[in-house]
């Protein structure tokens, strides 16, 4: 029995949420990295590894994830969004599982199938699942992403910290400071010992996830459109021969139709009727009024406003590397509860997660140019005033990590709706993925800074470098002007 379209639409959203939630663990980068870098230092290679090195893992993912977003959309026109999402989904869970074996090699081998095969296929698989549920509700563009890329920024919640914890450190051993670099670092083999196992698990959790997902994820169907031309009277008495098209849509499993009165090219020699039926069948894109501008990737990349909207993503990504895989490194520099740290970023999952669905509802009632310009403002005050939670306890870390979380994950879900808005949704994998390149630059300076810079400047100097990317975004946005058909900010 076939599922009505006014159901599909909603399970093709939950289905891109299923996938979104694997692709998203590597948010939980931040929490593992203590386990990783401390198994790395104990049994593989290089043994004097340091947390300031160990975020190029997160970073190169981050570069894969860019340098492939694009070649999704490329993909998608060939094969579909079902076989580009499960082609994007093994990929990334083939690197989870080889990690199994890379982690016990070297640091190194960790960076290609932790970092960059996981990226590539994050890459692959992200954006035809929120294309697929913008085209089902073009209306609601904002909050439908925002659904969507919620499942990226929750999967970290939903079990895998609390998995992490329970499987790896249920008794809650602390970590030894090194007093060489003055980082923490777990030696005990009760914990260490479980790290390669664990990838096995999650990398099996994964693949049953995608592919529960991927069943549900699916084009809308396609608009019939018809033309006949039929006579309409002119002023002069004679006739104006007029295409009229019949669209017949099936969206809800109800026939509907629209009609739209053209004028046509020609007319008969005598003003008589003529009359011309022509069948097609017409891509249901989801373009609004508001959104006339479709713009072919190669026009998009002519277009100011492509340039600025790359150099906001790049700003801001620096915040979002550098917190994302040390805020737990930092929280260890003052406080000694690895139960309390892990409950500290399963919560910013959850803040990342509904951050993304609150962004995006915001950027459907305002604009884009509103809503991003309040997240760089806020962005910025957070990450400038973080170091104050290390004077006043481990509470206002935990609060200061979950309004973090919740600011930067509306980068996730207002950049999809800025590209759809400003070029238009036909070619919406596309555009994303060239807007998406702006990661590839973003990871390798974010691991550069971190490594050179936080021995030198420590803690605070990197939270007000960082702090200063995000001011920079905060100005781009005051020269963003694309407007909408009603002359409006989109």
């Amino acid at each position: 029995m076939a599922i009505p379209d006014r159901w599909r639409k909603y399970l093709v959203i939950v289905g891109g949420v299923l996938v979104h939630l694997t692709l998203g663990t590597v948010y939980t980068f931040g929490n593992l990295n203590p386990y990783l870098t401390s198994y790395i230092r104990k049994y593989s290679s290089p043994g004097n590894l340091q947390y300031g090195e160990s975020v190029w893992i997160f970073s190169m993912s981050g570069m894969g994830q860019g340098l492939s977003m694009f070649l999704g959309g490329v993909i998608n026109r060939y094969i579909g969004p079902r076989l580009t999402t499960l082609l994007g989904s093994m990929l990334m869970s083939a690197g989870v599982l080889l990690t199994y074996v890379s982690v016990q090699h070297s640091f190194v081998a960790v960076v290609f199938t932790y970092g960059l095969m996981f990226g590539l296929g994050v890459g692959i698989a992200y954006a035809v699942p929120m294309a697929c549920a913008m085209k089902w509700l073009p209306e609601k563009k904002g909050l439908v992403s925002g659904c969507v890329v919620a499942g990226f920024g929750g999967g970290a919640f939903i079990f895998l910290t609390r998995f992490r914890l329970a499987y790896i450190n249920h008794n809650n051993l602390k970590p030894q400071i090194d007093e060489t670099d003055g980082g923490s670092y777990f030696t005990q083999p009760e914990v260490l010992d479980k790290v390669p196992k664990m990838f096995l698990i999650l990398g099996a959790c994964y693949i049953v996830m995608q592919l529960i997902g991927i069943i549900f994820i699916s084009e809308p169907p396609p608009v019939e459109v018809r033309t006949t031309y039929v006579p309409q009277p002119k002023g002069d008495g004679s006739d104006e021969s007029v295409n009229v098209m019949d669209v017949t849509v099936n969206p809800d499993g109800e026939d509907s139709e629209t009609k739209a009165l053209i004028p046509a090219a020609s007319s008969d020699e005598e003003g008589g009727i003529k009359q011309e039926e022509t069948p097609a069948i017409r891509e249901h894109t989801g373009v609004k009024d508001d959104e006339h501008a479709v713009l072919h990737p190669k026009q998009m990349l002519k277009q100011r406003a492509f340039y600025i909207l790359w150099f906001i993503f790049l700003f801001n990504g620096q915040g979002v590397v550098f917190f994302s895989s040390l805020y737990k490194a930092y929280g260890q520099t003052f406080i000694q509860d690895d139960v309390f740290l892990a409950t500290v970023g399963a919560f910013g999952a959850v803040f990342n997660a509904a951050g993304r669905i609150a962004w995006g509802y915001f950027a459907d009632k305002v604009s884009f140019k509103v809503s991003m310009t309040c997240l760089c403002a806020l962005f910025t005050v957070l990450l400038l005033t973080i170091g104050l939670t290390s004077l006043a306890g481990k509470w206002l870390f935990f609060l200061y990590v979950c309004l973090i979380f919740g600011t930067f994950s509306g980068n996730f879900s207002l950049f999809p709706v800025a590209t759809a808005r400003s070029f238009g949704q036909l070619h919406y994998p596309l555009n994303y993925g060239l807007l998406f390149t702006s990661q590839v630059i973003t990871a390798p300076v974010g691991a550069v800074l971190t490594s050179q810079l936080k021995g030198i400047i420590g803690w605070y100097g990197m939270f007000f470098v960082v702090s200063g990317f995000s001011f920079s975004s905060f100005i781009l946005m005051f020269v963003f002007q694309v407007k909408n058909s009603k002359g409006k900010d989109v």
